[in-house]
């Protein structure tokens, strides 16, 4: 029952998805573009440089792990909610197992991407030449954006599991939160101008802390490090 439930979730991805791959395998080459060195370059400085242009890209990473695991998640439940749950309901398994079958499946596709970056990320280590002190890291790069996308996927998987009531209940929840969050700090500018209560930055801080689920998103993105 397994591979059914993979081809069938493959089926409804494979067209959102495939951008997304091929993103994930270009993106390393990107911004690997005009690094290395040659003769009578200073070797601190061309470190210096190297380190400081790949900051500009680490963003990016993250994002498109979120945006992956996004994708994979919600397509896992589109057939399910467009055939009102009948296959589900009809299949002789709990409901328990059948969602662990679904969400098994919707993990193996994220493998997908996250091979396409560990190749990209190893052409794009093998395509410059780095001065001494700086090194490649295209496997530990490649096992963030795997752990990453698997987060973003296993909570967009819960969401897309529930009603669309549901879904919209926690996305209205999440933009009040912002929405409040910033006219709160405004009040309180004008009021007290000493008071600086950045309430959206304090809540991404708690939730991406080391040690939470979230924290993968953060920490050290580099391809290319000391």
């Amino acid at each position: 029952m397994y591979h059914p439930m993979l081809f069938v979730h493959w089926k409804q991805a494979k067209f959102l998805l495939i951008p997304f791959v091929v993103a994930a395998f270009g993106l390393p080459l990107l911004v690997v573009q005009g690094y290395g060195w040659g003769a009578g370059v200073e070797l601190g400085l061309e470190a210096y440089r190297i380190l400081a242009a790949y900051e500009v890209w680490l963003p990016l990473f993250p994002l498109l792990a979120a945006s992956i695991g996004a994708v994979i998640a919600l397509t896992a439940w589109n057939w399910d909610h467009r055939y009102g749950h009948v296959h589900a309901l009809s299949l002789p398994v709990a409901r328990w197992e059948y969602a662990a079958m679904k969400m098994g499946a919707g993990a193996a596709l994220v493998l997908v991407p996250s091979a396409a970056l560990w190749i990209g990320a190893h052409l794009a280590s093998a395509s410059i030449a780095l001065p001494d002190g700086l090194r490649a890291y295209p496997n530990l790069l490649a096992f963030r954006f795997f752990l990453a996308t698997l987060v973003s996927y296993a909570l967009f998987f819960a969401l897309g599991a529930g009603t669309i009531r549901t879904t919209m209940w926690v996305v209205s929840a999440v933009v009040g939160l912002v929405v409040g969050g910033e006219l709160v700090r405004g009040v309180l500018a004008m009021v007290a101008p000493s008071m600086d209560l950045d309430v959206m930055t304090n809540a991404l801080l708690w939730v991406m802390r080391a040690g939470g689920p979230f924290a993968v998103f953060t920490g050290n993105w580099a391809l290319i490090d000391v």
